[in-house]
């Protein structure tokens, strides 16, 4: 660790079955034929010679070494959001329909203070299929110009969008905080005994993440410098109108075979068959 001709290093940890304990393995960058003879780093006389030996300014007492940074991988390159956040916008939006779909979404409208389950509630997938002008491509042009009002949704789409005064929140964050307001508004406002959709409501956010219809959610985040907002939108497709009923409520997965689909475990969501 202390050699000063490192660097680059990297690190991996397990815990197996049979042992008590994790196992940590960490390698470096840099072989020496003979380790014993190894001079670990050179001697500075004081403190003003430390780091003299580097070719650029010391950072923090340490020479800077020239790297190239790592691109972050990404299955989907349409909404310019990185993997994770892809993965969390889709967990996040799943993982609150199954609450529904389950009886544990707490209604503030509700007698027994929580929704009635969901006879078929489908678990939605990422709109990015490739080579095409798909949802995720649609979401992005949506604001990718900063737009100060909220902009139109996609013709077949239902539209969340949510405006931040938050420059420097970083993309992931900024999404799941939006994922939460939008659905938090069964447990502020509440949806009842009465399932139709009505755009006058004040839950229309939560409909459109509700919506047993829906296959596909799509979602994008932009930085705007002029005015500092963060700009956050996921779509959904097909959109709900006004009329429609939000989720068909019944026994948990019981609506599941009709699509030709299995119930998720836990159950909850109905889910395409392997």
């Amino acid at each position: 660790m202390a050699n000063a001709t490192i660097t680059a290093f990297a690190c991996t940890y397990d815990f197996c079955d049979s042992k008590p304990k994790g196992i940590m393995v960490c390698i470096t960058d840099n072989t020496t034929p003979n380790p014993v003879n190894l001079m670990l780093y050179e001697k500075a006389s004081d403190i003003q010679e430390v780091c003299s030996a580097c070719t650029k300014n010391c950072t923090k007492w340490l020479c800077p070494q020239p790297h190239s940074p790592v691109p972050l991988p990404t299955t989907c390159s349409d909404d310019k959001l990185t993997q994770d956040s892809n993965n969390a916008a889709l967990w996040m939006h799943n993982y609150y329909r199954k609450l529904l779909a389950s009886g544990w979404a707490k209604d503030k409208k509700s007698k027994s203070g929580y929704a009635p389950p969901a006879k078929g509630m489908l678990a939605l997938e990422y709109d990015c299929a490739k080579g095409t002008e798909n949802g995720a491509k649609k979401t992005y042009e949506l604001i990718k110009d900063c737009p100060t009002n909220t902009p139109s949704p996609t013709s077949g789409y239902s539209l969340n969008f949510l405006s931040l005064n938050n420059i420097t929140v970083s993309e992931q964050d900024a999404l799941e905080h939006a994922i939460k307001t939008w659905w938090g508004e069964l447990e502020t406002k509440g949806l009842g005994s009465n399932t139709m959709f009505d755009e006058s409501s004040g839950i229309t956010n939560f409909a459109h993440m509700a919506y047993d219809k829906v296959t596909k959610v799509a979602c994008a985040v932009q930085r705007c410098p002029v005015p500092a907002k963060t700009l956050v939108a996921c779509q959904y497709n097909p959109a709900i109108t006004n009329g429609d009923n939000i989720y068909e409520t019944g026994k948990v997965c019981s609506g599941c075979k009709k699509f030709g689909m299995k119930c998720s475990n836990p159950e909850g969501l109905c889910e395409k068959q392997p």
